[in-house]
Protein backbone atom coordinates (compact mmCIF):
# COMPACT_ATOMS: atom_id res chain seq x y z
CA UNK A 1 0.00 0.00 0.00
CA UNK A 2 2.85 2.22 0.78
CA UNK A 3 4.61 1.72 -2.20
CA UNK A 4 1.12 2.61 -4.28
CA UNK A 5 0.61 5.49 -1.88
CA UNK A 6 3.85 7.09 -2.80
CA UNK A 7 3.05 7.86 -6.31
CA UNK A 8 -0.01 6.37 -8.88
CA UNK A 9 1.42 3.05 -10.40
CA UNK A 10 0.63 0.83 -13.38
CA UNK A 11 -0.52 -2.66 -12.79
CA UNK A 12 2.64 -4.06 -14.40
CA UNK A 13 4.85 -1.99 -11.61
CA UNK A 14 2.71 -3.59 -8.67
CA UNK A 15 3.04 -6.71 -10.40
CA UNK A 16 6.84 -6.77 -10.77
CA UNK A 17 7.35 -5.37 -7.19
CA UNK A 18 5.83 -8.21 -6.08
CA UNK A 19 7.27 -10.42 -8.22
CA UNK A 20 10.90 -8.72 -6.99
CA UNK A 21 10.02 -9.11 -3.38
CA UNK A 22 9.67 -12.59 -3.91
CA UNK A 23 5.71 -12.84 -3.26
CA UNK A 24 3.82 -16.00 -5.03
CA UNK A 25 2.46 -15.55 -8.28
CA UNK A 26 -0.81 -17.15 -6.96
CA UNK A 27 -0.93 -14.35 -4.01
CA UNK A 28 0.27 -11.49 -6.46
CA UNK A 29 -3.21 -11.44 -7.96
CA UNK A 30 -4.79 -11.58 -4.69
CA UNK A 31 -2.82 -8.38 -3.40
CA UNK A 32 -3.39 -6.94 -6.67
CA UNK A 33 -7.43 -7.11 -6.41
CA UNK A 34 -7.00 -6.19 -2.90
CA UNK A 35 -5.31 -3.30 -3.67
CA UNK A 36 -7.54 -1.95 -6.49
CA UNK A 37 -10.56 -2.67 -4.12
CA UNK A 38 -8.85 -0.37 -1.31
CA UNK A 39 -8.68 2.61 -4.40
CA UNK A 40 -4.79 2.62 -4.44
CA UNK A 41 -4.40 0.71 -7.75
CA UNK A 42 -6.66 2.63 -10.36
CA UNK A 43 -5.51 2.26 -14.30
CA UNK A 44 -7.48 5.40 -15.35
CA UNK A 45 -5.83 7.37 -12.89
CA UNK A 46 -2.40 6.49 -13.54
CA UNK A 47 -2.96 7.08 -17.46
CA UNK A 48 -3.92 10.61 -16.35
CA UNK A 49 -1.35 11.32 -14.42
CA UNK A 50 1.27 9.88 -16.89
CA UNK A 51 -0.20 11.67 -19.96
CA UNK A 52 -0.51 15.29 -18.16
CA UNK A 53 3.12 14.47 -16.67
CA UNK A 54 4.69 13.69 -20.07
CA UNK A 55 2.99 16.32 -21.49
CA UNK A 56 3.75 19.36 -19.55
CA UNK A 57 6.84 18.34 -18.00
CA UNK A 58 8.60 16.56 -20.63
CA UNK A 59 6.91 17.94 -23.92
CA UNK A 60 6.16 14.62 -25.01
CA UNK A 61 4.35 14.59 -28.44
CA UNK A 62 1.11 11.84 -28.96
CA UNK A 63 3.11 8.91 -30.30
CA UNK A 64 5.82 8.72 -27.75
CA UNK A 65 3.16 8.77 -24.87
CA UNK A 66 1.11 6.54 -26.59
CA UNK A 67 3.93 3.80 -27.24
CA UNK A 68 4.99 4.16 -23.33
CA UNK A 69 1.73 3.55 -21.84
CA UNK A 70 1.53 0.51 -24.08
CA UNK A 71 4.70 -0.69 -23.41
CA UNK A 72 3.27 -0.53 -19.59
CA UNK A 73 0.29 -2.61 -20.53
CA UNK A 74 -2.48 0.14 -20.31
CA UNK A 75 -5.64 -0.69 -21.85
CA UNK A 76 -5.32 0.85 -25.21
CA UNK A 77 -9.49 2.57 -24.98
CA UNK A 78 -7.56 4.18 -21.74
CA UNK A 79 -4.63 5.63 -23.72
CA UNK A 80 -7.11 6.62 -26.32
CA UNK A 81 -9.16 8.52 -24.19
CA UNK A 82 -6.37 10.42 -22.01
CA UNK A 83 -4.50 11.51 -25.11
CA UNK A 84 -7.92 13.19 -26.85
CA UNK A 85 -8.46 15.22 -23.65
CA UNK A 86 -4.84 17.05 -25.05
CA UNK A 87 -6.05 17.40 -28.12
CA UNK A 88 -5.96 20.95 -28.31
CA UNK A 89 -2.15 21.38 -26.96
CA UNK A 90 -0.55 19.43 -29.50
CA UNK A 91 -0.03 22.09 -32.10
CA UNK A 92 1.03 24.69 -29.29
CA UNK A 93 3.82 21.94 -28.28
CA UNK A 94 4.87 21.56 -32.12
CA UNK A 95 4.80 25.35 -32.58
CA UNK A 96 7.21 25.57 -29.37
CA UNK A 97 9.65 22.94 -30.75
CA UNK A 98 9.29 24.27 -34.48
CA UNK A 99 10.66 27.54 -32.43
CA UNK A 100 13.32 26.36 -30.58
CA UNK A 101 15.17 23.99 -32.93
CA UNK A 102 14.75 26.85 -35.62
CA UNK A 103 16.66 29.46 -33.24
CA UNK A 104 19.02 26.60 -31.98
CA UNK A 105 20.06 25.75 -35.96
CA UNK A 106 20.12 29.65 -36.52
CA UNK A 107 23.17 30.03 -35.98
CA UNK A 108 24.66 27.15 -38.17
CA UNK A 109 24.28 27.44 -42.51
CA UNK A 110 21.74 25.04 -42.93
CA UNK A 111 19.70 25.62 -46.07
CA UNK A 112 15.48 25.41 -45.20
CA UNK A 113 15.46 21.54 -46.76
CA UNK A 114 18.00 20.59 -44.31
CA UNK A 115 16.72 22.56 -41.67
CA UNK A 116 13.22 21.42 -42.02
CA UNK A 117 14.78 17.66 -42.44
CA UNK A 118 16.10 17.86 -38.84
CA UNK A 119 13.23 19.53 -37.52
CA UNK A 120 10.91 16.71 -38.75
CA UNK A 121 13.68 13.98 -37.32
CA UNK A 122 13.28 16.04 -34.14
CA UNK A 123 9.66 16.20 -33.56
CA UNK A 124 9.20 12.51 -34.74
CA UNK A 125 11.78 11.61 -31.65
CA UNK A 126 9.40 13.49 -29.61
CA UNK A 127 6.32 11.44 -30.97
CA UNK A 128 4.81 13.89 -33.04
CA UNK A 129 3.27 12.75 -36.31
CA UNK A 130 4.95 14.75 -38.96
Amino acid sequence: MRYCAYQERCIQEVERKLHNLGCPPRRISAYLRYLSEEDFLKESRYAEVFVRGKVNNNKWGPRKIEVALMAKKVDPTLIQKELAQFDTQWPALEAYWSARMTKAWAHKSYDDFTLKGKLRVFLRQKGFYV
